[in-house]
């Protein structure tokens, strides 16, 4: 574990204890997939951090981003094979609410196993549920996700994810993962408008697919329960197909592990080191 390039100690307690994060949850992360010792899409996990301190109002140049990136690359060569996830905290500062006008910021790079669901890769079934409610810039991975803990509490244990929809009936993502679907010759994901996350294995998705394979649209279920294919996906587990979908009524909708899905497997899997099926 790395706090600020260097190994943690006992009086980093301190700090801790009066910080912004703990106090307020200001502050974001990202989880990388690590395999072979290299951290995989480290650039877009980056950008990702970047952009979550935008949205809470920070400069780019909080942070040294080169500095940064060798220490995800030197923990990454020493784990070898896991996951690594990147920590950006608000240290203490400010009066309450009110942030001080130069704010501490402290970096946090913590190695961790990854214990792989190998049986979600070939197909899982998912429980349809109203989002809890809407974390504050939901496109950003910041570190309040008491939404997705509350999501959790109301997924059945059965069930390793579900298919959440916002207050407007539209389908928005999973509780740790972004969906998508395929339909009428085309690949579709939830527009970020309707709270999805902008996740990494999402934002690479987009790029492989171009603009005329996949939209990112607004929809409900009629329009899941006409697709050919559906997934849910992240950056660290890679595409799990969905095959079956529930709620307290029963079964909602079927869905094959279709030919499209196993293709974007079969693109990313090898990559992230993870089974094709």
């Amino acid at each position: 574990m790395l706090l600020d390039g260097r190994s943690p100690t006992a009086s980093d307690l301190d700090w801790l204890l009066a910080s912004r994060a703990l106090a307020f949850g200001e502050g974001v992360f990202t989880t990388l997939r690590v395999t072979k010792g290299q951290a995989i899409f480290v650039g877009d996990h980056l950008w990702r951090l970047q952009k979550g301190l935008g949205a809470l109002l920070y400069p780019p140049e909080t942070f040294d981003w080169s500095l940064l990136q060798q220490e995800i690359e030197q923990l990454s060569k020493a784990l070898q094979e896991g996951m690594l996830k990147v920590m950006l905290l608000a240290g203490p500062g400010g009066v309450g609410y009110r942030r001080a006008k130069q704010q501490s910021w402290h970096r946090l790079i913590h190695p961790r196993s990854l214990t792989l669901n190998s049986a979600a890769y070939q197909g899982i079934a998912c429980w349809w549920q109203a989002c809890p409610g809407s974390n504050p810039e939901p496109a950003s991975k910041h570190l309040n996700r008491l939404s997705q803990i509350l999501a959790s509490e109301g997924c059945p244990d059965k069930f390793v994810e579900a298919i959440q929809y916002n207050s407007k009936g539209e389908v928005c993502e999973g509780i740790a993962r972004n969906v998508f679907w395929y339909s009428q010759g085309c690949w579709h994901t939830p527009s970020l408008e309707t709270g999805a996350l902008a996740g990494v294995m999402r934002r690479q998705l987009l790029t492989h697919l171009a603009a005329n394979q996949v939209k990112e649209t607004i929809a409900g279920l009629a329009e899941l329960q006409q697709a050919e294919e559906l997934f849910v996906c992240n950056s660290l587990q890679g595409i799990w197909p969905v095959t079956r979908l529930e709620d307290t009524s029963g079964t909602l909708a079927h869905w094959p592990v279709g030919p499209q899905t196993q293709q974007l497997m079969a693109v990313f899997h090898p990559l992230l080191g993870l089974p094709l099926n």
